[in-house]
């Protein structure tokens, strides 16, 4: 009798828990979120430095190896990635707080990926791009931008439940967004940024019904986050790139690892200047 009470009365304990993560709503995984980014929060600026590989996932495997940084501070950005590709150099995008500048890759020409954020710079503006690396990171300020985020369920990612929030800033917004929040330790997991554009239509029936749609993801993950000084920060961030366009896909991933930190650092001023 007492091994079946004492089962009852786990299995009502773990009903109960799991009733109560059903129940939690978009403000409560936001509250909760927060609470855990609070030492982040507190920081005035953030720089973390590393390793990183490119490829093109189509091109049977073509890349390479580099570098890469990323600083924020205030409501600033700056990321950086080199590599030691003939075709492809690096890149370099900067936020300032109102103005960004994505350089050209090679021969006054951007990357797909500098094209995308030259096409979007409100993942710059709205504090998205860089996520949990961002003094200014999009959940932390949504009483100042207006942005509003709801609750669209529990799904998977990398084998571990996370919630998903529908991110949507105030005013016209040609991106959907989707943050996911880890459900046991809340930290930020993933970003996920959709886009279809219909297709333009032909001179007539036949030419149109030929035409596709065009299809735009970008996808950033953040994963193995460890304490430094006292700080909770991921370690590990992939960014994945597919456009599908009228007669091609095309897929590219950058996977940074990140090995240095600095916290409240003096920075130079030139490096958040976007002109």
């Amino acid at each position: 009798m007492t091994t079946k009470f004492l089962l009852l009365t786990m299995n009502l304990i773990l009903l109960s828990a799991v009733s109560l993560s059903q129940k939690l709503k978009a403000e409560d995984i936001l509250s909760k979120h927060l609470e855990k980014i609070e030492g982040l929060s507190k920081l005035k600026n953030i720089v973390a430095s590393g390793t990183v590989s490119f490829t093109m996932l189509r091109a049977g495997g073509a890349g390479g190896s580099g570098k890469i940084v990323i600083a924020s501070e205030d409501n600033k950005l700056l990321l950086g990635m080199s590599f030691m590709i003939p075709n492809y150099p690096g890149e370099t995008i900067i936020f300032d707080g109102k103005d960004s500048k994505i350089a050209f890759a090679i021969n006054n020409a951007r990357s797909e990926f500098g094209n995308y954020i030259f096409r979007y710079p409100e993942v710059l503006r709205e504090g998205l791009l860089g996520g949990p690396f961002l003094t200014h990171w999009a959940l932390k300020r949504l009483k100042s931008s207006k942005a509003k985020i709801s609750l669209d369920g529990i799904k998977k990612v990398n084998g571990r439940e996370a919630y998903v929030l529908e991110y949507q800033p105030k005013g016209s917004f040609d991106l959907e967004i989707r943050i996911f929040i880890d459900k046991e330790t809340f930290h930020h997991v993933r970003t996920e940024y959709f886009r279809v554009i219909s297709a333009i239509q032909g001179p007539n029936p036949d030419a149109s019904a030929s035409r596709r749609e065009r299809r735009e993801e970008m996808i950033e993950e953040f994963s193995d986050y460890k304490v430094v000084n006292q700080i909770e920060i991921p370690h590990s961030y992939r960014i994945y790139l597919m456009i599908e366009g009228q007669s091609r896909t095309n897929e590219y991933e950058w996977k940074a690892n990140f090995s240095q930190f600095f916290f409240n650092q003096e920075l130079d001023p030139n490096t958040f200047v976007a002109k």
